[in-house]
């Protein structure tokens, strides 16, 4: 679907008031000055006028919402309300062949309002008979529903995109995209107060998140029984392995949608683990004004105030802003923990010639935890010690400073027949500071801990570009779909003692005071860390049409990886490089036959490969893992894309994993050496659904069962045996909400459930263990007004007791509660 320059000459434009407001913050945050100076104004003639397209349709009698998005993805046409009430209105449907102002008028009939054409492919929706002078182009409001809603999500009110790219680059819809996909929609996130990406991973099918840092700020994502490598952000990836998970933040007021792929991603992403991919859309400014404000006052003294704005910032459309930023503080259940978290994101958009647009923006996340809360101890058999959930064990002084700095740039060209160019480049600078105490066990006591004091630092600098080129080809009389690629990633990343205690201390759990203990530091010898990696790749992907119901995915990627590392040292690093592959080759391969109009059936073979750092025998780097996802499965695609649904089967193999070489060097020898033998298989069952199956509906869920396990080990006895116990089985997630209608068309009502098998940990005569649970949320929404509604939430509606995190046999800590039954109320503002 061809992108359309937006330059509104047919009339000079009264600047909004969010238009001001905008301007200013962008030139205080981005200090771009010359950012308002306005550009040469330019049209871009359509080939065809979208009021002449006439096209058949087949659009239900139901929501007037829902059918109005329905009609702008299928019309390629910008509708626009002027802030009418759409909301328990009904539309008669619309079938067969019309244009784009007849088919609008038909699904408008009895309603009310009526459809203004204002050019190049935009529309406004107002009341019957009002003027010009009463609301045209100035007062166009901030929910669009856009030709270009099947990527974006803001604005369409569901909880599923039709199309994305996550997967192979290429901009395929979910049904024909040969992999398990989900997408965690801007509705979705708004509904349930999903603000950070903890919050999005739990609520995603498949996605299973351990909080065992320092804090629980620090989370590593798991998919189909491996961790994720990366999380990306508009397509790039960075790294959050190691420490740099404490490091890769994310505040969900940035981002339109969170689109996840589930197995080896090899393809887009390069080296990693055979888990899957995280990628964060960012939201895009747009041309019509945009203000959103919400406040929300919680359980644990929880305050939070968001603002988001964007408009034009000059008369013809073509420089566009958008500036968001967010405050929230909040204690916790946990007694001293104290939570402070700020984000400021800005961004500019410019057409700087009608086929071509550049944007750069920058975003800026500081967060705060006074009380580091390291978890609680077990009893020595690992049998919970069933302590108040509100229990803290720690010191009060302690601290965790998280600092996120990102800057990036894109340039997209629209070429000829088709083809597209984007380059894309983003810079973080991230860092985090921790002062906290950890508590180990004393042999032989039942609550005694001891108890010591340290800090750290871990710091990264991560620079990822990305340039493609896509577009269609014919080949043999049929229209195939191309991409070819090539990547950059540079990761230089460190971490270093900074702080260590004066002491030690032993005591009594039953007795403990955070505030008895004054942290003060001493001397001491530093340990430091630090790690360089370069990763370069070339890739090509296509959707080739073999037959009208069948489709080839077929792709290839070249990556060149070098990794430099300087161990653990005191005073001065000495470097070595420590991994290094040269254009290694990763395939893709995936076949999608369309059985009927809504259903397709697929298969898929997908690769990733991992570097490792153990040696051989003869002081050679062994192979590289390497991740291998087959994956068979059927997907459906329902009411022109607002619902999709999907059931796959799966067998991820990572072989090449270090065995130890008995042969050449024994246990207890002078040297260690391995080989690359081992083998892990995780193998399961993928189910999800999400969108709208009713107007009015929305639902998005899933069930995931993983079984991963070792079928070749140097310990005989880890074979045929779970990887990870302390990972549940199976998982269940369910959110939806249901939009009220006629004189209750001002409630909005919704539910989720989240659900896991047991989880357990065992080390000889210690065992810790999670029963299965649910946890069940229910919010409603009240509509005060077309722009104001009030909500309030309640998680945890049984108040369940459930342990999300466990303890190990040697720590005094680690095992942490799941949050009790908590309140959320928030005032949401949409112009």
């Amino acid at each position: 679907m061809a992108l359309q320059y937006r330059s509104l000459t047919t009339a000079r434009l009264t600047l909004h008031p969010t238009t001001g407001a905008v301007r200013a913050a962008l030139v205080l945050l981005l200090a771009v000055g010359a950012a308002s100076a306005s550009l040469p104004q330019a049209a871009l003639a359509a080939e065809s006028s979208p009021a002449a397209n006439v096209r058949d349709y087949n659009i239900a009698a139901g929501s007037l919402r829902g059918a109005l998005a329905s009609f702008a993805i299928a019309a390629g046409v910008n509708l626009s309300t002027q802030g009418e009430a759409l909301d328990g209105l009904a539309t008669p449907g619309l079938q067969g062949r019309h244009g784009v102002s007849a088919g609008l008028q038909k699904l408008l009939q009895g309603s009310g309002l009526e459809v203004l054409e204002n050019g190049n492919g935009n529309y406004l929706l107002r009341k019957s008979h009002v003027s010009a002078a009463d609301g045209g182009l100035d007062s166009m409001p901030a929910v669009i529903v856009s030709a270009e809603a099947d990527r974006a999500t803001e604005g369409t009110g569901l909880y599923t995109s039709r199309n994305m790219s996550t997967a192979t680059g290429l901009n395929l819809s979910q049904r024909h995209t040969p992999q398990t996909v989900s997408v965690i929609s801007r509705q979705q996130m708004e509904d349930f107060d999903l603000t950070t990406l903890q919050d999005v991973a739990r609520a995603t099918p498949g996605l299973y998140g351990k909080t065992q840092g320092v804090s629980d700020q620090e989370t590593t994502y798991f998919a189909r029984g491996f961790a994720l490598s990366h999380v990306n952000v508009d397509g790039l990836p960075l790294d959050v392995t190691g420490f740099n998970e404490r490091n890769v933040s994310a505040d969900m007021l940035m981002y339109d949608r969170v689109e996840v792929v589930r197995g080896a991603t090899g393809l887009m992403e390069g080296a990693g683990a055979p888990s899957g991919s995280i990628n964060m859309i960012r939201k895009r400014p747009t041309a019509t004004p945009l203000l959103n404000a919400s406040a929300h006052l919680g359980s644990w003294k929880e305050r939070q105030l968001t603002v988001d704005a964007s408009n034009a910032l000059n008369d013809s459309g073509s420089l566009r802003g958008r500036v968001a930023a967010s405050w929230r503080d909040s204690d916790s259940f946990v007694d001293v923990v104290n939570n402070t978290n700020g984000t400021v994101y800005a961004i500019v958009e410019a057409d700087l010639t009608p086929s071509t647009t550049a944007g750069i923006g920058f975003s800026r996340q500081h967060s705060r935890t006074d009380g580091v809360f390291v978890g609680l101890p077990t009893l020595p058999d690992g049998r919970h010690r069933d302590l108040p959930r509100s229990t803290f064990l720690n010191n009060a002084d302690s601290f965790q400073k998280r600092d996120n700095n990102v800057v990036f740039a894109d340039l997209e060209t629209r070429l000829d027949k088709g083809w597209r160019s984007r380059f894309a480049i983003t810079h973080i600078d991230a860092s985090s500071s921790t002062r906290n105490t950890t508590n180990s066990r004393v042999d032989g006591e039942m609550y005694l801990l001891e108890q010591s004091e340290t800090g750290w630092k871990y710091n990264t600098r991560q620079v990822v570009a990305d340039w493609r080129l896509s577009g269609p080809v014919t080949w043999f009389g049929r229209q195939h779909d191309v991409i070819v690629g090539a990547s950059y990633r540079h990761d230089d990343s460190d971490a270093g003692q900074s702080w260590e205690g004066a002491k030690t201390r032993v005591f009594d759990l039953r007795q403990w005071n955070p505030r008895a203990y004054p942290m003060r530091g001493a001397p001491f010898e530093p340990y430091n860390w630090g790690r360089k990696t370069d990763e370069k790749g070339l890739y090509v992907a296509g959707n080739f049409s073999l037959a009208d119901p069948l489709r080839l995915v077929l792709g290839g990627r070249f990556g060149w990886y070098a990794q430099d590392v300087t161990g653990w040292y005191s005073t001065s690093p000495t470097w070595r490089r420590s991994l290094t592959e040269n254009a290694k080759f990763t395939p893709y391969a995936g076949i999608v036959y369309d059985v009927d109009q809504h259903h397709s059936l697929y298969a898929s073979g997908t690769q990733i490969f991992q570097p490792q750092s153990v040696l051989d025998v003869r002081g050679n780097t062994l192979p590289p893992l390497n991740g291998t996802n087959l994956e068979v499965g059927v997907k459906g695609e329902y009411f022109g894309g607002r619902l999709n649904a999907g059931g796959a089967l799966f067998r991820i193999k990572q072989n090449n994993r270090a065995m130890a070489d008995e042969v050449n060097c024994p246990t207890g020898g002078a040297i260690y050496c391995a080989r690359a033998a081992g083998q892990v298989q995780s193998e399961g069952v993928d189910l999800q659904l999400s969108g709208s199956p009713l107007p009015g509906w929305q639902i998005a869920g899933g069930y995931t069962y993983v079984l991963a396990k070792y079928t070749n080990d140097s310990v005989a006895a880890n074979i045929g045996q779970r990887i990870a116990t302390d990972e549940p089985k199976q998982l269940f997630k369910l959110y939806t909400t249901v939009q009220l209608s006629g004189s209750l068309a001002r409630w909005n009502l919704g539910a989720s459930v989240y659900a896991q098998d047991k989880i357990y940990r065992r080390d000889q005569a210690f065992l810790t263990q999670q029963g299965g649970y649910a946890i069940v949320g229910l919010t409603a929404g009240y509509r005060l007004s077309e722009q104001l509604q009030l909500r309030v939430s309640v998680d945890n509606v049984l108040d369940r007791r459930y342990y999300q995190g466990l303890g190990y046999s040697w720590s005094g800590g680690l095992e942490r509660y799941g949050a009790p039954r908590s309140v959320l109320v928030s005032l949401n503002y949409k112009m």
